[in-house]
């Protein structure tokens, strides 16, 4: 399994200077979890029992779900 490591992120999603609390927590840490998630996302869309049809509403419900996860527990 290929997970997005924090360089290949960071390259795609540069922070600015308006990301300094981002900045000061486990960046890396934070980015390979983002990344591993990405990771987890593409091996499902190209796996055998993945059928076109089901990757827009699997994909809303990732994130849907994501978001869920954080508004419970980033507060």
């Amino acid at each position: 399994m290929k997970i997005q490591k924090f360089n290949e992120f960071e390259n795609s999603h540069s922070l600015n200077e308006n990301d300094e609390y981002v900045q000061s927590m486990n960046i890396f840490a934070i980015g390979n979890a983002l990344g591993e998630i990405g990771t987890l996302w593409n091996e499902w869309k190209k796996g055998p029992a993945t059928e076109a049809s089901d990757i827009k509403p699997a994909q809303k419900q990732l994130k849907q779900w994501i978001t869920n996860w954080m508004k419970d527990n980033i507060k």
